[in-house]
């Protein structure tokens, strides 16, 4: 089965292409978070087991570029959460937790996002893309709140929150063709999946 392996390099090259992804000037510099979103929709797709590998892949890998002191030049592959001309100092990471709880966060919301697999099997993709994007503004959310908290001040400008909603857009417009990505994958290893007229049905095995 190289199903598995195939995606867990498509979520490795994820963090090389992040480092080539601009921000949008126009949007408070906003940016496709590609490795956090590929997890979150490879999540929807792979079975239980295979979602906690690379909830610990995507939480170690980005602790260890992104977290405060992981490098030497502090650059998050959002740009933080507020970038560009809007940029300040205390703003310019989006690893606050500590090495390793990303693990944590990331796990707890593939599981979450495990709960609509059923959908995702019969092809109806409407509600696994809107719970991408919750979750990936969840985990901007609370990652800020989180570094905010850290630090001992909290600053919440109109900025910052225009930067998380239009991240989250973002992850919401790139999601399907992730999922797309994820079905031809499948199709070319001869992975499980079964076409039913305009549906899908995926084993999850």
């Amino acid at each position: 089965m190289i199903f598995y392996p195939v995606t867990l390099l498509l979520l490795l090259l994820a963090f090389v292409v992040q480092e080539f992804i601009p921000g949008l000037s126009m949007a408070h510099y906003a940016t496709l978070l590609l490795p956090p979103v590929f997890f979150f929709t490879a999540a929807v797709a792979v079975p239980f087991p295979m979602m906690l590998l690379m909830a610990f892949i995507t939480g170690f890998l980005w602790d260890a570029r992104y977290l405060p002191g992981a490098s030497e030049t502090m650059k998050s592959a959002s740009e933080s959460l507020i970038t560009g001309p809007l940029a300040q100092p205390e703003l310019l990471s989006v690893g606050g937790f500590g090495f390793g709880v990303s693990i944590l966060v990331f796990g707890l919301m593939g599981t979450f996002l495990q709960g609509v697999r059923p959908l995702f099997k019969r092809g109806r993709l409407e509600l696994p893309v809107l719970l991408v994007g919750v979750t990936t503004f969840l985990w901007l959310l609370l990652e800020y709140l989180m570094m905010t908290f850290l630090r001992g001040s909290f600053i919440f400008s109109t900025a910052v929150c225009s930067k998380m909603i239009t991240d989250t857009l973002l992850a919401m417009l790139a999601s399907p063709l992730i999922f797309l990505l994820l079905y031809s994958l499948a199709g070319l290893s001869r992975y499980e999946i079964k076409y039913d007229g305009l549906r899908y049905s995926f084993d999850g095995r």
